[in-house]
């Protein structure tokens, strides 16, 4: 028998329905108090009665009492929670890690797509970076060999600059070796919790096999832009999205990150069902309406209803909002909308209010309403508060009661470690800076010591061979003062000389 967890459209809270059964009983009751047999029938004989009753002409009309009932069903039904959808937990990233690979060969040169393929490329690189405005997104270049350009990163306005100043002459060799891009990516994707995507961004992908490009990928998913015209003829091992002059390739390209995403995700974390119900509210208010016109008596109701609704404090000026929603309704609607510093003071629950403040980025707050929600996601989101607050061991305290409720609780086993670490840098830090501080044992404040064997001190002679380790090589990039495209050929030529593909 198939349980909710496979059923795409269910309710949440059934029981809700059992409420269907009184308002269809006053429906029936009051449709027989209106008949005239029922007003009648005790006073006049029934075979008199049937020759007295004068049906009157039939008008178009709805009786009021079927609006009510109408109403009051949609509200039910609402209040049943009806979904089709899931939705992640509140404090998963809801913006796919993004691998871009980007190829910098020859060909990427040609104009047969203005202004040209490579040119092209870039701007659509630039596009997808604004849509995934706040996103952790990398970037590879590649020819005949392939080159970490940018780790993950979500200030786009770092990957710019070196975006722009890719070109084929800067790569150490020509080619096509996408293969080698996606390891490259793969290995800088592996330490996410959950999968990412690699965005292969190129003209084609030469002789690539389709199965060796996956197995290069691994448990990432696989997305292509190509940049080739229509009329190129290629083919692809991939499922490429062809590039437009507008912005529909970027659309195509960011549903499907955030598609296979939310698919990784939920199998890492776990989803939950979104309730659906508000979308009653809206047949429910229309139906409200009806209720203004002549003969009625909602005036007074509203005006009731309005003075409930207004402040208990006479400072306090009222809100129409206040009104008609409630402040956790109000709350999820500046939440939605990405006002997070309005959805936390609107917002009466703590855990919304604590999540609201966690993304408006006042985690003293956030750390504080987390704190009076005694539950698996509240020591979660706790811990995560105290972690941004640099409060270290309050987060592993915080942690340890989630996995002591929960031990296969994935995302407190990840982020755990990463504040151990943390707080084990910091720890080593400290330590190392009162080592430098504290003068040695056995000289004097002020006291200053040469090695007479010395002689002027030790001369070293660089070999040029030096110059080509990794670890000098990057040391000595870091210092030098240079544009983005001399610093990345420089870069691609000492890593294509020792074979570090970092």
């Amino acid at each position: 028998m198939p349980d909710a967890a496979t059923i795409p459209f269910h309710l949440l809270r059934p029981l809700w329905l059992l409420a269907l059964v009184p308002v269809v009983a006053v429906v029936l009751l009051v449709r027989w108090r209106e008949s005239v047999t029922a007003r009648w029938g005790g006073v006049i004989a029934p075979h008199l009665l049937k020759n007295l009753i004068v049906t009157p002409g039939r008008t178009w009309g709805i009786s009021p009492i079927y609006l009510v009932a109408i109403a009051m069903t949609l509200g039910i039904v609402a209040l049943s929670g009806p979904t089709w959808r899931r939705e992640l937990p509140p404090f998963v990233e809801d913006k796919a890690p993004l691998m871009i690979a980007l190829a910098v060969s020859s060909s990427m040169g040609r104009t047969d797509v203005a202004p040209s393929r490579l040119e092209r490329a870039k701007q659509k690189i630039r596009d997808l970076l604004a849509a995934r405005a706040g996103a952790r997104t990398g970037l590879i270049a590649y020819a005949g060999s392939a080159h970490l350009v940018m780790p993950l990163t979500e200030d786009r306005a770092v990957i710019e600059p070196f975006l722009a100043a890719l070109a084929p002459g800067l790569m150490p060799s020509d080619g096509k070796n996408a293969t080698a891009a996606l390891a490259l990516a793969t290995q800088s994707l592996a330490s996410e919790p959950v999968a990412g995507t690699i965005l292969v961004v190129a003209d084609d992908l030469g002789n690539a096999d389709g199965a060796a490009l996956r197995q290069a990928a691994g448990r990432n998913s696989l997305a292509m832009l190509g940049v080739s015209p229509p009329q190129d003829g290629g083919s692809s091992p991939l499922d490429a999205v062809r590039v437009t002059v507008d912005n529909a390739d970027i659309r195509a390209l960011e549903r499907r990150i955030e598609t296979r995403f939310q698919s990784a995700q939920g199998d890492a974390f776990g989803t939950q069902w979104r309730d659906e119900g508000v979308w009653l509210l809206l047949p429910v208010a229309l139906l409200s309406l009806l209720w203004f016109r002549r003969g009625t008596t909602v005036a007074w109701l509203l005006a009731l209803f309005m003075l409930q609704a207004w402040p208990a404090q006479a400072q306090d000026a009222p809100r129409f909002a206040d009104w008609w929603l409630t402040p956790d309704q109000q709350g999820r609607l500046a939440f939605d909308r990405g006002d997070y510093a309005t959805a936390a003071k609107r917002f009466a629950d703590p855990m919304w209010r604590g999540m609201a403040a966690y993304r408006a980025f006042d985690f003293l707050t956030a750390a504080q309403e987390f704190s009076h929600v005694d539950s698996v996601e509240g020591h979660f989101a706790l811990g995560n508060a105290q972690a941004q607050n640099h409060a270290y061991e309050k987060a592993i305290t915080a942690y340890d009661e989630v996995l002591k409720a929960q031990p296969d609780h994935a995302a407190a086993k990840v982020n755990r470690a990463i504040v151990v670490a943390a707080l084990k840098a910091k720890e080593d830090k400290r330590r190392k800076q009162e080592d430098q501080d504290a003068p040695p044992p056995d000289l004097k404040a002020d006291e200053m010591k040469v090695d007479p064997d010395q002689k002027g001190g030790k001369k070293i002679q660089v070999k040029a061979d030096d110059l080509t380790t990794a670890g000098a090589a990057e040391a000595w990039m870091r210092q030098v003062q240079t544009s983005p495209a001399d610093f990345l050929k420089l870069k691609f030529a000492i890593q294509a000389a020792t074979g570090a593909p970092r």
